[in-house]
């Protein structure tokens, strides 16, 4: 009898361990079946249309240049007896940078002063001889109205006298002449000092002491005043219209990667280039502690507008019957919603309708999809 009780029991334990496993096994392929099925879904990248804001700008690129360079060219023709400058030296306004040879120029100088000494002479000689003419006629004048001398003689002192003025007024003349020959010179020699019209750093050096220059020529050195450089760049007419002038430009330049430096729009050209269809814009910005060197090549970022809402990537909008829509996702499920575009960055777009914040947006509309279909979500950033 208890043999037959344990043999009962051993029975039972073994059926229930059995539909025990048969349970697992079922629970088991019915979620694999699901994993396998959820699997077979089409996969697409989604995003969450978060609020942000965007900038519209546009972004210009070119060389800097300094706002104001000068080159320094010999008035005269000659040889340079010095160069006070290196390439890259400061100078002040008004230093000497570099003299010709002013030997000749002195002489010419030592000639002309020689010169205005003989006819200021002249003169003085012109003036007692007037002086000796004028009383000449006094004298004759005289006699002639006591009837002592005849009128011919009182015609003749006049006539002297007149032509002693003719004298002293050329003598004047030369002294005029030669004083002009004076300046001239002193000019000349002047001329032959160069110095520096503006404040600023010596950008090129092209001579030495010993070579030959003239007007004609290459500058002898050029100044340049680095404290403001400039940027210089064509746009289009639709950009151009978007431009105003100080407008905020945000300079930044290869050579220095992650400084931005502050500057403005200076001038917008009110008229286009013919040759290109483009109006030249002007950029103006401050060269912080000489950061920045002529030439180096740049780009300006001008902000033209804002914006502020749901914002998804460019990609995701598309054209639909006339309008713009983007594939909004639902738990699994795929639906098209109608959207207005708003303020676009070039790589993001605000919609301004059609999306509410934290939406899940098809990342990539470019992949058709069909809408009340179900998919694999893959959720991005």
């Amino acid at each position: 009898m208890r043999s037959s009780r344990l043999f009962w029991i051993v029975a039972i334990t073994t059926a229930a361990a059995a539909a025990a496993v048969s349970t697992s096994g079922c629970a088991s392929d019915r979620a694999s079946a699901a994993t396998s099925a959820e699997a077979a879904l089409p996969a697409v990248a989604v995003v969450r249309a978060d609020n942000g804001t965007l900038e519209s700008a546009i972004e210009l690129s070119g060389n800097l240049v300094p706002e104001t360079r000068v080159d320094i060219r010999s008035k005269l023709p000659g040889m340079l007896d010095k160069v006070l400058v290196q390439l890259g030296a400061a100078v002040t306004e008004g230093q000497t940078l570099a003299t010709l040879d002013r030997r000749e120029i002195d002489a010419q100088v030592d000639a002309a002063v020689a010169a205005v000494a003989v006819v200021r002479a002249g003169v003085d000689a012109a003036d007692a001889t007037l002086e000796n003419a004028g009383q000449e006629v006094a004298r004759a004048r005289g006699l002639y109205e006591k009837g002592a001398i005849p009128k011919q003689r009182l015609e003749g002192a006049e006539m002297q006298w007149r032509a002693a003025k003719a004298q002293r007024d050329l003598a004047a003349a030369n002294v005029e002449q030669a004083s002009a020959a004076l300046r001239r010179a002193h000019e000349l020699q002047r001329d032959a000092t160069l110095r520096a019209p503006i404040a600023g750093v010596i950008v090129a050096r092209n001579f030495d002491a010993g070579n030959l220059v003239g007007p004609g020529g290459d500058p002898i050195v050029a100044v340049a005043d680095l404290r403001t450089l400039k940027l210089e760049a064509g746009v289009s007419e639709l950009e151009a219209g978007r431009l105003k002038a100080d407008a905020r430009a945000r300079v930044t330049v290869a050579a220095r990667p992650g400084e931005v430096f502050d500057g403005r729009v200076a001038a917008v050209a009110p008229e286009v280039d013919t040759r290109n269809r483009h109006f030249r814009v002007e950029i103006r910005v401050a060269n912080k502690a000489g950061a920045m060197l002529s030439g180096m090549f740049a780009t300006a970022r001008i902000p033209t507008a804002t914006a502020e809402g749901p914002v998804v990537p460019r990609e995701a909008v598309f054209d639909r019957n006339g309008g713009r829509a983007v594939y909004r996702v639902q738990g699994d499920t795929v639906a098209i919603v109608p959207v207005t575009e708003g303020l676009s960055d070039g790589k993001r777009v605000v919609l301004t309708s059609g999306v509410q914040r934290g939406d899940k947006i098809v990342a990539d509309a470019r992949r058709e999809v069909v809408a009340g279909s179900r998919v694999r979500v893959i959720e991005g950033k």
